[in-house]
């Protein structure tokens, strides 16, 4: 028989609500939030999930974990990378 482990890991998780927005421009303050939240802790991974953004008929909010040490290399920069993660979890404007 197969043996099944459960494991609960203490990884933070940073959540955000692009509904409340006046409009997407504000992902850039909310993206600096969080790069403060990275800086100001220890955590090697974290998680970060907008509650606004829905996938499916289930309504599944997507969480993106995040390694503060494997950010893309090269030129890229960790502000750069959690800017375009913010920018990525903000739901298509369907007006």
């Amino acid at each position: 028989m197969t043996e099944v482990t459960f494991d609960v890991l203490e990884m933070p998780l940073i959540i955000f609500d692009s509904d409340k927005w006046k409009d997407n421009d504000e992902y850039i303050n909310v993206a600096n939030k969080i790069i403060n939240i990275i800086k100001e802790n220890d955590f090697a991974l974290f998680f970060i999930q907008n509650k606004a953004y829905t996938i499916g008929d289930t309504e599944f909010n997507p969480i993106v974990m995040v390694n503060r040490e494997d950010w893309g290399g090269g030129k890229g920069t960790l502000e750069l990378y959690i800017k375009d993660i913010v920018f990525d979890l903000i739901p298509p404007d369907f007006d």
